[in-house]
Order: C-alpha cells, then sequence, then structure tokens
C-alpha cells in the first residue's frame, strides 16, 4: 500500500511494477516518454512497446532536471517517480474491473475485452530475473467472445517469466505488443486482442553500435517473438512469428522495420526449420503461410515555437512481393505543451484499412484476411492490428491533461468510415477517462458515446461505461 500512495503523490499513475519493461498498460506514461523522447532528451527509439527501463533511466540520470523547461521537468519527473517504484523487488496487487459493453475498439492503455473480470498478480525481480504471475477471472459478454466462440473465463494474460543475459532479455509471456508511432492504433500489432502466449528476445540496452560502420545507425533496438493462437480456431493453435527493428540515427528521426507472419497449426508444419525458411525469404512461397510487413517513421520539429512530431506507418497487408502491393497506411502529427504542475499532449490521426484486393471486382473484404487462415490475422474475433479493424477510414484525435497526484483527463474524438462491398456509412465516436488515487490505489473511469452503423454490428450500444480499481501491497 506505501508503495502505491508514494507513486501516486509523485504523479505516478498507478500500473507500473517490478518488470524489467514499460509495457502498453498506460498511456499517461507513454506521452511523458514521448514528449522527452520529442524534445531530445530521450536519445533512443520509443515506438516499440514493450520499452526496457534500462534505457530509460540512464537517460534519466544523466539528467539536470533545474536546467530543462517546466513541461519537460513535469515528464520527467513522472518517469522518474515511476522508475523508483519499479525498482521494488516484489509487488503484488488486485485489480476489479466492471465494464457495460466490450469496447469495439480497443487504444493505447486499454484493456476492456470482458464485461468484468477480478486479477491477482504478484511479482518479482532481481539483477537477472522477473516475473510475474497473474490470475484473471472473468464473464464475457454471454461467454463468448466477439466472434461468436466459447472464450475462457480464467486465463493468465498479464503473466510472464523473464532472464536478463547480458544485453539481451528473454522471455515467456502473455503481455500485449505495440509496435510503431501509432497513437490511436497500430497496423501491424497492437492491444486490440488479448495477448498470445509468447517466447520474446529483445536487446536489453538501445545504445549505439561502437563500431564505425554501424555506429551511423544511432540508438537501435530489436525484438522477436514467437507465439500460438488460440485452440479453438478453426486451424486450431495457429503460430505466430514477428520481428522488429527500430534506430535514430539522429535526434529528429526514428525509423522502424517490422514483418509478422502465420503459419502451422493443427496438421501442418510447426517446426522451426519451417519458419526459418520464411524469415529467411528461403522458400517462402512454397510453405502455406500469411506475411505481413510495416515501415514506419516519426520525424520530430519545431514550427514556430510548436513542437511537433509527425509520423506515418505503411504496411503490406499480403508481403508477397517486394512493394506494399496492398498498404495499409496510418499517419499522425503530435504536440505538448505544458507548465511545472501540468502536462498536455495533443495528437491528429489518420488511418486507412480498406483494399482494393485482386481477384476482386469490388474493395474490401480483403485486409487482415490472409488466403490461408479462415480467421483472418486476428484472435477470438479482435483484429491484432488496427483497433479500427478491417474496411475503415478513420480520422481521429487524442487529448491527454495530466496533473500531479496520480491524476489525469482524457478525451478522444474519432469519425469513421466503414465500408461493405459498395455500401459505406460513417459515425462519430467519444470517449472520455478519468484516473485518480481512490482508497490507496488507482481508480480509472472510461465513458464511450458511440453512433451506430449498420455496417458494425458490434458496435450495438450508443452509450457504455467502464471502471477499473487497482491496488498494490
Amino acid at each position: 500500500m506505501k508503495k502505491l500512495v508514494v507513486a501516486c503523490a509523485l504523479a505516478l499513475s498507478g500500473s507500473v511494477a517490478a518488470t524489467p519493461w514499460l509495457d502498453t498498460s498506460d498511456n499517461s506514461l507513454r506521452q511523458s516518454l514521448q514528449t522527452l523522447a520529442q524534445a531530445g532528451v530521450l536519445t533512443g527509439p520509443v515506438n516499440t512497446y514493450p520499452i526496457m527501463w534500462k534505457n530509460i533511466a540512464i537517460d534519466l540520470n544523466q539528467l539536470d532536471i533545474n536546467a530543462l523547461s517546466p513541461e519537460l521537468r513535469f515528464a520527467a519527473l513522472h518517469l522518474t517517480s515511476a522508475l523508483a517504484a519499479n525498482r521494488a523487488k516484489q509487488t503484488n496487487g488486485l485489480k476489479l474491473k466492471l465494464n457495460s459493453a466490450a469496447s469495439p475498439a480497443q487504444n493505447f492503455g486499454e484493456d476492456y475485452f470482458e464485461k468484468a473480470a477480478v486479477s491477482f498478480f504478484s511479482e518479482y525481480q532481481d539483477d537477472r530475473w522477473a516475473g510475474r504471475l497473474q490470475l484473471n477471472q472473468r464473464k464475457t459478454e454471454d461467454g463468448k467472445a466477439q466472434d461468436g466462440r466459447a472464450e475462457q473465463t480464467t486465463t493468465y494474460d498479464g503473466s510472464y517469466l523473464a532472464a536478463i543475459m547480458g544485453n539481451w532479455v528473454l522471455s515467456f509471456d502473455q503481455n500485449s505488443q505495440w509496435w510503431g508511432p501509432g497513437q490511436q492504433s497500430s497496423l501491424l500489432l497492437s492491444n486490440n486482442a488479448r495477448p498470445m502466449p509468447s517466447v520474446r528476445l529483445s536487446r536489453h540496452s538501445w545504445r549505439a553500435d561502437e563500431r564505425p560502420w554501424l555506429n551511423w545507425l544511432g540508438p537501435w533496438n530489436i525484438s522477436t517473438f514467437v507465439a500460438e493462437g488460440q485452440h479453438s480456431s478453426q486451424i486450431a493453435s495457429i503460430k505466430y512469428w514477428g520481428g522488429r527493428a527500430t534506430i535514430r540515427p539522429f535526434s529528429a528521426l526514428e525509423l522502424g522495420v517490422s514483418r509478422t507472419l502465420q503459419w502451422g497449426g493443427k496438421g501442418r508444419s510447426n517446426s522451426f526449420s519451417t519458419l526459418w525458411d520464411l524469415v529467411s525469404y528461403d522458400k517462402r512461397d512454397e510453405i502455406p503461410a500469411d506475411q505481413r510487413a510495416a515501415v514506419d517513421l516519426s520525424y520530430h520539429l519545431n514550427t514556430f515555437g510548436l513542437p511537433l512530431t509527425l509520423y506515418g506507418e505503411i504496411a503490406d497487408d499480403d508481403n508477397s512481393s517486394g512493394l506494399p502491393d496492398k498498404a495499409l497506411q496510418l499517419y499522425g502529427v503530435r504536440t505538448f505543451w505544458g507548465q511545472n504542475d501540468v502536462l498536455h499532449s495533443l495528437n491528429l490521426e489518420y488511418s486507412d484499412s480498406y483494399l482494393q484486393c485482386e481477384d476482386s471486382l469490388e474493395p474490401g473484404n480483403c485486409a487482415y484476411q490472409g488466403n490461408l487462415y479462415p480467421e483472418g490475422y486476428r484472435r477470438y474475433g479482435r483484429i491484432i492490428g488496427s483497433g479500427y479493424g478491417a474496411d475503415a477510414k478513420v480520422l481521429s484525435s487524442g487529448y491527454l491533461y495530466q496533473l500531479p497526484g496520480g491524476q489525469s483527463f482524457a478525451a478522444q474524438l474519432a469519425y469513421a468510415t466503414y465500408y461493405q462491398a459498395l455500401q459505406n456509412d460513417s459515425s462519430w465516436q467519444l470517449k472520455l477517462e478519468h484516473r485518480r488515487p481512490l482508497f490507496n490505489g488507482l481508480l480509472q473511469l472510461q465513458t464511450r458515446f458511440l453512433q451506430k452503423s449498420p455496417l458494425r454490428p458490434e458496435q450495438e450500444k450508443s452509450l457504455s461505461v467502464a471502471a477499473s480499481w487497482e491496488y498494490r501491497y
């Protein structure tokens, strides 16, 4: 209890715990992190989550915090307090969630998959090992997932075991990943679907390579994983592989490249030799697999004294040729401002997952839907990439207002156009969120207003509310 009270008093939102990394559960920490990266205070690439605390700690320890502008000082103190709380060797906790309706689109920091849930967890870390056991008891909508299939009532989402080996971290986990600079959505990997059981290998430090012929890359990072899909899919236990590399050759620019593939499953080859043939592009056209790739960039600049980050991501939804002939797109701009006791962040973002596919007279009905697996790029009916799903063009804006003491207010407004065959329909969506300390824990409230669309039956409720409360000791 004392740990969380101190953390809240230092402007820490309460999702931080004893882990080697900062995960996808807290958007306020992400905004503070990106504010410092945008200003050049953090030196490495910050568009891959989970992101290692070691990188953040090294840069923060080199800061003269009194030399920073007021808004940067706020962001630095936020991360410093989160890092201090994260140094605890052991943390236990309880989280309660209530949700009147599953969120049709999960954005960064959200976790609203079920009607209600209670989670118990215990974490431990030292210099070599870290682990978390999390048990979730869930109540889903009529006991069904979004695709109508039965879904587990007891899960271990959020659990992991990690070994720190030199400059590498090897983990066995069931944690969400977010690849790319998108603030509201991401094209290849996001937290829109429940996390898959994975084996993941990531670089621990983003420090630049000292060899002259590689030093020009600047700070860099790499992460790769192998995961298994759901057992209840038509082709059970589909395997997933993903790899991502990011570089920051100079302070104003971050570049990333990502690739994912689905292969194997029940009755098919699941060997690592098959995986290697796919990853190395050897026999790629001979092995049944659905593949996707993406490139992204963020560019930081100042215009008339206003700090801006311009970002974009383009994803090839079939990865069957050298150029993205079926391109999903995402573009946006982010800025921030503030004082010693407040930080504002604002972004505007556009995403497009409406594709014209080969062998089809009509556009649509093919994004995130490969030729091999009937469920497509989904887990329990939810797309693993964009939270807005396939066949959608979405213009969205997100605003976050952070205060000391663990309080924050957030709003997101989106205008989405959905397509189905030759039909289309548009709808507005508004989310309002508030976080604050309560009873030595952290309370989060969210209200959603949706304009119903006949092309999206999952958006059946125009008003829904959600709440969660987390307590650590």
